[in-house]
């Protein structure tokens, strides 16, 4: 992890994906597509924490995770 990260890619998806199924009780198909989807929002998450020192994570992560929800049920 570069001095400017402070969340690794790994971290990201891992948080997003226990946030989506677990806390927020939102189920979906794991398939190439949503992986595809859950990495790019774990890379959003990482550069929003970059740009934005005074961003927190949990924070950035939600909004983005919320975002994929609303999506997915609609």
């Amino acid at each position: 992890m570069s001095r400017k990260e402070r969340i690794s890619r790994e971290e990201a998806v891992s948080f997003l994906l226990t946030h989506i199924v677990v806390e927020r009780g939102h189920t979906f198909e794991m398939n190439q597509l949503n992986l595809f989807h859950i990495t790019n929002m774990a890379t959003e998450a990482q550069q929003v924490l970059a740009r934005e020192e005074e961003a927190i994570p949990h924070e950035v992560m939600e909004d983005i995770a919320r975002r994929f929800i609303e999506r997915e049920t609609s």
